[in-house]
Parts: C-alpha cells; sequence; structure tokens
C-alpha cells in the first residue's frame, strides 16, 4: 500500500516520488511512496545536536535494514532562512550521499 498523499507536498527525488508534512507541529516527516525510506525530524527540541533525524523506515544508507527502528543520528547542517522544500531537498541529498558519516544520538529527544 502506497503512502498517503492527501494534504503532504508530493515531489520527485531522482526519480522516485516521496511526501512531506509537518506533523503536528512537532515533527517534519519525509517518507517515499513505497514507504521504505521514513525519516522524522523533530521539530523545536533542546538538543545538544541540531538538527538529529529519526530514521524510522527499513531503507536508510548506512543502516543495515535488521536495526531496530527509531535510530537517532545527527542531520547534516541546515542553512537558515530556506523554506521548507529547500530543507527536504537537503536532508534527502544528506541522507542519500554514498558514504555520508552517521553520528548517532543515544539522548531522549525533549520538545521545548
Amino acid at each position: 500500500m502506497a503512502a498517503r498523499t492527501k494534504r503532504r507536498a508530493k515531489f520527485d527525488f531522482r526519480g522516485r516520488p516521496f511526501v512531506w508534512w509537518i506533523d503536528g507541529d512537532k515533527y517534519l516527516r519525509i517518507i517515499s511512496l513505497d514507504k521504505k525510506f521514513v525519516i522524522a525530524v523533530p521539530l523545536g527540541i533542546e538538543s545538544d545536536y541540531w538538527p538529529v533525524v529519526q530514521v524510522i523506515g527499513p531503507e536508510f544508507p548506512g543502516i543495515e535494514r535488521r536495526e531496530r527502528r527509531p535510530i537517532v543520528v545527527v542531520g547534516p547542517p541546515i542553512e537558515t532562512h530556506v523554506s521548507m522544500g529547500a530543507w527536504v531537498d537537503q536532508l534527502l541529498h544528506w541522507a542519500f550521499e554514498p558514504g555520508h558519516e552517521l553520528v548517532r544520538v543515544q539522548e531522549p529527544i525533549r520538545f521545548l
């Protein structure tokens, strides 16, 4: 079953369909329509690392499918004053970049 697209921004990344949306003012969620790639970026959090990316789906370069989800990693530095669509694009370029470094975060995520 494909991911829901109603009220979500649809886009194509490297020939693959994705959607993104803001979930409850707490998360930026990005998901491939086949539901294999699923990430969430907590918004308005208190952390030594920001942005952090929660890897929820089974597909994420650099993380084995058999590892228990969610896995929290430090995301890429995000340019200030960019649109949400540009931020989504930056996150996906980072995620699918071959050999990108993954720094795992063990601390719990605390919302402000």
